[in-house]
C-alpha cells in the first residue's frame, strides 16, 4: 500500500479555506507548514501568529485521482507545489529513528528506544521525542544538560520551571538530586513528565504555576527570553542564598535584555555564566 502526498501554497487568509478544502476531497490528514522559511521564534504570550505564506499538504489514498486533484486545485485558484508519493511504513518507528543516544557533557545520555548503552559511569536517561518539548536536540536544552553535567547536584533541591518532557528534572534527579518539581503551565507537559519520570524510576512533583515554592539551591528554567524577563523577581525567589539560576530559550540578540532584567534586581543575583550555541544563549545566576 502507499499514501500520495499533494501541497499547495496559500495566503495565511486563504488558510482555513484550503485547509477545509482538502478535508472535502478526502485528505486523511492535513498539515501546514512555513512557505517561505520565516520562522516565528517567540510570539507574545496569548498570541498565536501564522505565517504570512504558508504551505498546506493533504495526505491521501492511494485510490485517489491526483489529476483530478490537482486539476481542481488550479480551478480553485491555488498553487499546486508538489504532488509525491509515500509507501507505507511503520512510522512510529520511522519518527523515532531520527534519534540517537546523545551524550551530554561527560555522564549524561538520552537514550531512546530501541537502544541501549553499556552503563559504565553512565547516566542514562531513557526518553523518546514526544509532543511535549524537549528530548537533548534542540541547543537549548543541551546547553542545560551539559551545565547540570559538570555541576555536582547531589543532595540539593531542583526547580525545572518550564518542564516540557521533564528532561532537565529527570537528569537531576539521575544525577543524584534530593528532590525535584517540575513546573508548567500545559497539561500535557506536566503528563509527560510524569510518565517520563516513572520511566526513569525517579520521582519528579509536578504542578501548574502559582503553587508555593520552597528555595532551592538549583533553579532551571529553558524557556523563553520574554516570559524569563517577566518572572525574573520569582525567579529569583525561588533560589536559596548562594543557588544558581540556570536561564536558556534564549536567542543571541536578546541576552542582553535579559541580562538587564536580572541586574535590575538590585544586589541580588550575579552572572556566574554566559555560554553560546548556534544562535542561543544559556545564563547561570548566582543568589548572593
Amino acid at each position: 500500500m502507499h499514501w500520495m502526498n499533494v501541497s499547495a501554497s496559500s495566503t495565511k487568509g486563504r488558510l482555513d479555506v484550503l485547509e477545509a478544502w482538502f478535508w472535502d476531497h478526502g485528505a486523511v490528514s492535513v498539515t501546514v507548514e512555513d512557505g517561505l522559511d520565516k520562522p516565528i521564534f517567540e510570539p507574545p504570550p496569548g498570541e498565536h501568529p501564522l505565517w504570512d505564506e504558508v504551505m498546506v499538504t493533504g495526505l491521501f489514498e492511494s485510490d485517489i485521482s491526483v489529476e483530478n486533484l490537482t486539476m481542481e486545485l488550479a480551478r480553485d485558484n491555488y498553487k499546486l507545489e508538489e504532488v509525491a508519493r509515500l509507501d507505507d511504513r511503520a512510522w512510529e518507528r520511522e519518527w523515532l529513528s531520527r534519534f540517537k543516544p546523545m551524550q551530554f557533557g561527560r555522564r549524561l545520555w538520552v537514550c531512546p528506544t530501541g537502544f541501549s548503552l553499556e552503563p559504565d559511569g553512565k547516566v542514562i536517561i531513557e526518553l523518546d521525542p514526544g509532543l511535549a518539548f524537549g528530548t537533548g536536540t534542540h541547543e537549548t536544552t543541551r546547553l542545560c544538560l551539559e551545565y547540570l553535567d559538570a555541576i555536582e547536584v547531589g543532595g540539593l533541591d531542583v526547580v525545572d520551571y518550564g518542564c516540557g518532557s521533564g528532561i532537565l528534572g529527570i537528569a537531576s534527579a539521575l544525577l543524584g538530586a534530593k528532590k525535584v518539581t517540575g513546573i508548567d503551565n500545559d497539561p500535557q507537559a506536566l503528563a509527560a513528565t510524569a510518565e517520563n519520570a516513572r520511566r526513569n524510576s525517579v520521582a519528579v512533583d509536578t504542578h501548574f504555576p502559582g503553587v508555593a515554592l520552597m528555595p532551592s539551591e538549583v533553579v532551571l528554567a529553558n524557556i523563553l527570553a520574554q516570559p524569563l524577563v517577566e518572572l525574573a523577581p520569582m525567579l529569583i525567589e525561588t533560589m536559596t542564598s548562594g543557588g544558581l539560576l540556570i536561564l536558556s530559550g534564549i536567542m543571541s540578540d536578546q541576552a542582553d535584555w535579559v541580562v538587564q532584567a536580572y541586574v535590575d534586581q538590585i544586589n541580588q543575583v550575579e552572572l556566574v555564566d554566559r555560554t553560546e550555541l548556534n544562535g542561543w544563549v544559556r545564563l547561570v545566576w548566582k543568589r548572593i
